[in-house]
């Protein structure tokens, strides 16, 4: 596939329970019936995998074989997958969020900025990197949930070359109407294309609404608060149009900086 042919993109919003292998099965699940749909890219929540339940993180294995089914579904379909996982290495534990393709991963981005209001930075190391995936899609920049309140990573990974940046999170129903204005802003900033998927769970109380929206800022699909599999079918040249058309990126002065 090239970058000029529409690609489908599937939001998978996942409820993630207290069980690590229960929640791995239903993430299998959520892909399958992306691929039922014909989706090119499907996306899960962040740690889809555990949650952030820490009785879970004792049991996750190294990543390769954390996403072992994952891997081998991936092998037999011609499909993106990228999934937010709590990846062991080692005594660490990382936020992760992971691009699968053909049984392989590769892109793996691990969360720089630790949520600060829950126990996220008692169990998981931060990573140190920002980086842009070179993908059979396309260009795909990766942040993780509490990042999308920092607009200048967004800035850095347009910079860099991406074409749409996917944000895996746990975001809570309390603060919903954020979660929504904030990913909306980012594609109206930097002019791309912003997926953002969200968890719903019951008693940690995540909010679902996971979106994707394009470079003019229009939202092109929102979920509810239940688990449920969406998509939109997208140009990722429209974002060169946009800011042929538009061309506020090329206006910042940074001099006063």
């Amino acid at each position: 596939m090239t970058t000029s042919e529409r690609i489908r993109v599937a939001l998978a919003q996942q409820r993630i329970l207290p069980d690590r292998e229960v929640n791995i099965m239903k993430g299998l699940s959520l892909i399958k019936r992306a691929l039922q749909v014909r989706a090119d890219l499907v996306i899960l929540p962040e740690v889809f995998n555990t949650g952030f339940y820490p009785h879970n993180y004792k049991n996750v294995e190294p990543l390769e074989e954390e996403l072992e089914l994952l891997l081998k579904l991936s092998s037999t379909r011609d499909i993106v997958i990228i999934a937010g996982v709590a990846e062991k290495e080692g005594e660490y534990l990382y936020n992760s969020a992971v691009i699968i393709h053909k049984g392989e991963i590769i892109g793996k981005y691990r969360k720089t900025h630790m949520f600060p209001l829950t126990s996220e930075k008692k169990y998981f190391k931060p990573g140190n990197r920002l980086e842009v995936f070179e993908t059979p899609l396309g260009k795909i920049g990766l942040l993780i949930c509490y990042e999308l309140r920092f607009p200048e990573l967004f800035r850095k990974l347009v910079k860099m070359g991406a074409e749409l940046i996917a944000v895996p999170a746990e975001f809570p129903k309390e603060r919903i109407e954020h979660w929504k204005v904030l990913l909306q802003a980012r594609a109206i900033d930097y002019q791309i294309f912003v997926a953002g998927v969200n968890c719903v769970e019951g008693d940690l109380n995540y909010g679902g609404h996971s979106m994707l929206i394009d470079p003019l800022g229009t939202i092109l699909i929102e979920g509810g608060d239940y688990q449920e599999v969406m998509m939109s079918d997208i140009r990722l040249p429209e974002i060169y149009e946009v800011r042929k058309k538009y061309p506020f990126l090329n206006d910042l002065r940074t001099d006063i900086l």
